[in-house]
């Protein structure tokens, strides 16, 4: 599909909701602007992310998927799909359910630290 691990996650985000700004997603995925906005523009010139002026704040842009960005989330999902189904293939329902939990705890507790 031509994009890097940091566009996906944008356009899954969009794909999930409307109208995020660069703002949202940078807090969203704990990143710092600059990325984020490096990431929407590569996404723009493939003509994956439109961004429209937001009418009550100017300086600010609200991003969305395009038709073309909205036809290839099935295909990112679907990877995302094959992926987990690959690297769990030996794990019983029980072990992949307690990982992700385990995992999903580790984050939370790393992103309070971070906050700190």
């Amino acid at each position: 599909m031509n994009l890097t691990e940091g566009q996906v996650p944008c356009l899954v985000a969009l794909s999930k909701k409307e109208q995020l700004t660069q703002d949202d997603l940078a807090k969203m995925f704990h990143i710092d602007k600059g990325t984020i906005a490096r990431s929407i523009q590569k996404l723009e010139d493939k003509k994956l992310v439109q961004r429209v002026q937001d009418p009550v704040n100017r300086r600010r842009y609200r991003l969305s998927l395009t038709e073309k960005g909205e036809k290839i989330i099935p295909e990112i999902l679907n990877a995302e799909k094959k992926w987990e189904d690959t690297i769990f293939k030996n794990f019983s329902p029980e072990e992949h359910s307690l990982l992700v939990e385990g995992v999903e705890a580790l984050a939370k507790n790393s992103l309070d630290i971070s906050k700190k």
